[in-house]
């Protein structure tokens, strides 16, 4: 378990036999403590990404981790159709929380086994001022951010195109008050109740 961790691995799991044996409740927590313990005093051992990007989508999450901690940004976000740009930001094994937005259920599932990543389920955007405008409502709502506080979010634009990553945005929250977040709001209004 340690090993996989030490890896790479963004995942692990009981064989069957262990996990319906006489104790498979302390196996899960005895295999949870060793997840934490080894990530907590064993991740200086575990090698970075040592390749270098050689396409679009790779090089705007590379740069996305790489501004968020210069930046001491609060979250990476990235809108995914796919759970690629997630799972290529997970790689990199940011300092930074990520999260990953996306419209598909089964792609938040997947997600939930890529390492660092906590995926939101969110509706379908138009444009990129729209993604941008659900990021300060979500974060302002369920992490607590406040104005000003800084995310970095890689997406791609057009919304709506799967392998389409080619936009980098330092966002500050609340850059958007009385603008688009408006417009928003507004639109949800006239679509009416979800179901």
């Amino acid at each position: 378990c340690a090993n996989a961790i030490l890896d790479g691995a963004d995942a692990v799991m009981l064989s069957g036999e262990t996990s319906v044996g006489k104790y498979p409740f302390e196996a899960v927590r005895t295999m949870a403590r060793i997840v934490t313990n080894t990530e907590e005093n064993g991740a200086d051992r575990i090698l970075p990404l040592g390749t270098i990007p050689h396409t679009r989508g790779g090089a705007i999450t590379r740069a996305a981790a790489e501004i968020g901690d210069q930046l001491s940004a609060q979250y990476l976000v990235t809108f995914t159709e796919s759970g690629d740009t997630a799972r290529r930001l997970s790689r990199l094994r940011p300092t930074i929380p990520l999260l990953a937005m996306t419209p598909y259920p089964e792609v938040a599932r997947q997600l939930s086994l890529t390492w660092g990543v906590e995926a939101h389920l969110v509706p379908m955007q138009k444009d990129s001022d729209a993604m941008i405008a659900e990021v300060d409502e979500l974060l302002r709502e369920q992490k607590g951010l406040q104005k000003n506080d800084l995310v970095v979010v890689a997406a791609g634009s057009p919304p709506g195109v799967h392998g389409s990553t080619n936009t980098l945005r330092v966002h500050r929250i609340g850059d958007l008050d009385g603008t688009e977040s408006a417009r928003i709001e507004a639109d949800r209004i006239a679509a009416g109740p979800q179901s």
